[in-house]
């Protein structure tokens, strides 16, 4: 009779710790469900925020009270900015601290209870939290620098042109004031009409940089029809590349632009052929009604991750900067056309194509074909 009793009690003891257990679950479940939901509503924030801490911050506050946090604090260090909310009270806080060399940040929340159910939940958001915030910042950082990366490249790439320019201007005042007699000035006037094609693309290069991202609202005066054909065997022949050149048709634009567009094909090409003993180049001009394709290619090794071939600063080549064919597909862009690349059976083909009827300015100050 004392067995079946204490099983009996032992049964209820049993069912009572078990129906205890599932409500603890339950309300953990429910605990846990009402964190989630405020995180999904910080990730939320953050991102309408545009992952800017200094706009994020604020909204927080609103955000976190109904998990019992009753309060936020931080001084936040990243660059040349300081976030700062500070706390001078008595009561009960909880801190979390982080320094590196490039930003340091405390983060701390104000509970209103210390119950420990309730430290379970405003402790997940109390995490959920430093890490947006450290995110943003460690985000904010890396855009930072690569600015400064990609700005030193661009200007790298200017100075070296402007540089180049700028010598031969220097030789060009000292040779005419050397020049003595007709026979030297004939040489000279030789030597500088040799030369005049490497420092025009080296000028029209730079004006192209210089005019990325920006509309020209010309007169048309500068334009001229050029060849298109003949001005690749030109640009062949400066950078010593063996090719061919098939068809003929003319553009009429101002020819710096054309000249950048094409040269720095060409000096894709040139750069390939260093490290494929070998290689040429081929290209075909081809006019149909009002429009012209141009097709520029090299009989060489297919390129991996072509489809970056036009992504700005990235390289494959040790002393590249990367901004040539971004340069060139924006020229092209604006001049209301299309410039492609592929790896074809023939080789590496970049195709342009153009509308001859030339381009017309759209209400918002870009152009259209």
């Amino acid at each position: 009779m004392v067995t079946i009793k204490l099983l009996e009690y032992m049964y209820l003891f049993f069912v009572v710790a078990g129906a205890v257990a599932i409500l603890i679950l339950l309300y953990l479940r429910y605990l846990t469900n009402r964190a989630f939901k405020v995180m999904l509503r910080m990730v939320d924030a953050n991102r309408d925020c545009n992952y800017d801490v200094t706009r994020f911050l604020p909204n927080v506050q609103g955000l976190v009270k109904v998990v019992e946090i009753d309060e936020v604090f931080y001084h936040i260090t990243y660059g040349e900015s300081t976030l700062s909310r500070p706390y001078t009270g008595k009561r009960q806080t909880v801190v979390r601290e982080v320094s590196r060399p490039d930003y340091s940040i405390r983060l701390g929340i104000i509970p209103l209870s210390p119950r420990g159910y309730q430290k379970y939940i405003y402790m997940i958001i109390f995490e959920a939290l430093f890490l947006l915030i450290e995110m943003d910042i460690l985000m904010r950082i890396k855009v930072t620098n690569d600015a400064f990366i990609n700005f030193s490249k661009l200007q790298a790439f200017l100075l070296h042109d402007v540089k180049n320019v700028t010598q031969f201007i220097r030789s060009l005042l000292f040779n005419i004031n050397k020049i003595e007699g007709a026979e030297r000035e004939h040489r000279f006037i030789e030597s500088l009409r040799e030369s005049t094609p490497a420092l025009k693309v080296r000028t029209d290069k730079i004006l192209g940089t210089l005019e990325v991202g920006v509309a020209k609202k010309g007169d048309g005066e500068d334009k001229q029809e050029i060849d298109i054909a003949g001005l690749i065997r030109e640009l062949l022949d400066l950078h010593r590349i063996k090719g061919d050149v098939t068809g003929n048709g003319s553009f009429v634009e101002e020819k710096h632009l054309v000249v950048t567009v094409i040269d720095n094909i060409i000096k894709n090409i040139r750069d390939k052929a260093a490290s494929e003993p070998g290689l040429r180049c081929f290209a075909a001009v081809q006019e149909k009604d009002e429009a012209l394709q141009v097709t520029i290619g090299d009989t060489g090794s297919p390129v991996k991750e072509i489809e970056r071939m036009f992504e700005p600063f990235y390289t494959t080549k040790g002393s590249g900067l990367g901004v040539g064919l971004f340069q060139a597909r924006h020229i092209v862009k604006n001049l209301g056309g299309a410039m492609t690349v592929a790896n074809t059976e023939r080789g590496v083909e970049f195709t342009i194509s153009l509308v001859k009827a030339g381009r017309t300015a759209d209400p918002a100050g870009g152009v259209a074909a």
